[in-house]
């Protein structure tokens, strides 16, 4: 096991179902996390060099929230429920790491695990002026018509940034694939008998993202203990993006004026005429967000605390802002 601590993680998960903001994907870490490890370990006098090394941890949230892509968080959806994030990181010493997690919630069914993730990566270790990553997440997602789940199911991501600056500036760049859905069941009685209606949305997405941030960290070391750090690093992002959706609609649902149907029930039967088969958006500046992360680190615990807000730019919609937070409690081995 190595001594010391680490002060950076990865959570794996993911996303919103709106069409209105482009659906992004997993994002790799910003900054390099053995690296900012080993100057950790270099503020606290200790010559250790990096090592191979497993990371735990549980996260606690108000909606899926990814920790290092804020793109993802600014194209959150308007559901919200607490939603319970354990991950298992392995990183390797010469920048490989795989990482697998978990979302427990409740979506109005019941609860329990939603989806899972598995992420391959690699990040640039050891070069002081750039920092680089490049990472494929895979999603298993149990219910694509839940509103919380994630709307990706593939998502290839690179990110690259400049360390030397006060104000450490990057860019990411992402390719994203999913399916998701819109479902409305309905039994009646009509005419004494018994019917089943049902009405879907099948939404099969590709994306483009990109995310342009400026970041700097605040670091202090033996803050208690001499053993411990604080860290606090805020940063304005600009998320923009493009993509389409292919659109698919099934449903046994008349027409609304047909008097052996339901009626007007389904939001999806009175737009099923109007409803493109395709839908696409342009490349555009999607939203601006502001990232707060505290991460206090003990021996080889931590607990990090994070808070995004989000302002959609370009939207009609009257709710242009989206705030999410996670609590994060970690155990390196």
């Amino acid at each position: 096991m190595r001594t010391g601590f680490y002060c950076f993680f990865t959570l794996i998960f993911l996303v919103s179902k709106s069409f209105a903001q482009v659906q992004p994907a997993k994002n790799l870490s910003d900054k390099d996390s053995i690296d900012l490890e080993n100057q950790l370990k270099n503020l606290l006098g200790t010559d250790e060099k990096s090592v191979s090394y497993f990371y735990a941890n549980l996260g606690w949230g108000n909606r899926l929230y990814n920790s290092s892509n804020k793109s993802l968080n600014a194209n959150q959806g308007a559901a919200s429920t607490v939603v319970y994030s354990p991950s298992l990181s392995y990183y390797n010493k010469t920048g490989l790491g795989i990482s697998a997690g978990a979302n427990l919630f409740n979506d109005s069914k019941q609860f329990g695990i939603n989806q899972y993730s598995i992420t391959p990566s690699f990040d640039l270790l050891g070069n002081k002026d750039v920092s680089f990553g490049i990472s494929f997440t895979h999603y298993f997602v149990k219910d694509k018509y839940s509103a919380i789940s994630s709307s990706v199911d593939n998502d290839l991501f690179t990110s690259i940034g400049y360390k030397r600056s006060w104000l450490k500036p990057s860019i990411s760049l992402g390719f994203s694939s999913g399916e998701y859905g819109e479902a409305k069941n309905k039994d009646t009685l009509i005419g004494g008998v018994k019917r089943h209606f049902y009405d879907t949305l099948i939404y099969k997405s590709n994306s483009f993202y990109t995310m342009f941030s400026v970041e700097h960290e605040f670091l202090l070391t033996a803050v208690f203990d001499k053993s411990d750090a604080l860290s606090f690093s805020p940063s304005l992002i600009v998320n923009a993006g493009a993509g389409s959706n292919t659109i698919s609609h099934f449903t046994n649902v008349p027409p609304p004026t047909d008097p052996s149907g339901p009626g007007q029930v389904f939001r999806t039967v009175n737009r099923k005429n109007r409803l493109p088969r395709t839908q696409t958006s342009k490349f555009k500046v999607q939203s601006i967000g502001l990232n707060l992360n505290l991460n206090y680190s003990i021996g080889n615990f931590n607990i990090e605390p994070q808070y995004y807000l989000d302002y959609y730019i370009g939207t009609n919609s009257t709710d242009k802002t989206t705030s999410l937070f996670m609590l994060t409690l970690g155990y390196t081995f």
